[in-house]
């Protein structure tokens, strides 16, 4: 029951687990993704897209910094939850939140400034393909900014969450050489030698 509760973290289910983690990781995940938001430079006219959005945080965050907001997650309950925290700018058309895939992305060719992915590659089954769509969508000289807490899988507390909930983290060297290989400029940044934020620029 304990591992069940705890798969809400990969998916939120539509029920009071599943909502009760979505809302949790908006108020828990907050000081690393400020620190994530941080290597961004942001204009009011960029269009961004949050990729495993969650319950919308960030995207209300990035409604205080630019006038059009996107934000996508498998999860049905997270794309509720999201549209909720962000119905008003919904409403005048400032933000939109969609449930899709994110190794199929349902937007054209170069229509995103940035694109960010907070606390969910680990469990993107596709992931080379996922960042081809990334490339696509991003216009040239694109923003690409991936924040996770766990930057190796040895650490205790993420071996831990990742054994559990069979998830991915990946060494940042290969995380590093694929986005390169795709066609992206990448460098990544610890905080304290545990969280890692990648900020890749499309060529």
């Amino acid at each position: 029951m304990f591992k069940e509760f705890f798969k809400n973290v990969i998916k939120p289910k539509e029920n009071f687990g599943g909502r009760f983690m979505v809302k949790g990781m908006n108020v828990g995940h907050e000081k690393l993704a400020s620190w994530g938001r941080s290597f961004l430079n942001i204009e009011k006219d960029h269009n961004i897209l949050d990729l495993g959005c969650g319950g919308g945080r960030n995207i209300e965050y990035f409604l205080t910094k630019s006038n059009k907001v996107y934000g996508m997650d498998y999860s049905k309950t997270s794309v509720e939850i999201a549209r909720k925290l962000n119905r008003e700018a919904i409403k005048r058309g400032r933000c939109k939140i969609i449930e899709g895939d994110v190794s199929s992305l349902p937007f054209e060719d170069n229509s995103f400034d940035i694109v960010t992915a907070f606390e969910t590659i680990y469990f993107w089954k596709e992931l080379e393909k996922t960042f081809k769509e990334i490339h696509r969508v991003l216009k040239k000289r694109g923003q690409f900014l991936i924040c996770n807490e766990g930057a190796y899988r040895d650490h205790k507390n993420i071996k831990k969450w990742a054994d559990m909930l069979e998830f991915e983290v990946y060494d940042p060297d290969y995380l590093k050489g694929l986005l390169e290989e795709i066609g992206f400029s990448c460098e990544y940044h610890f905080d304290n030698k545990e969280h890692i934020a990648f900020i890749s620029i499309k060529k």
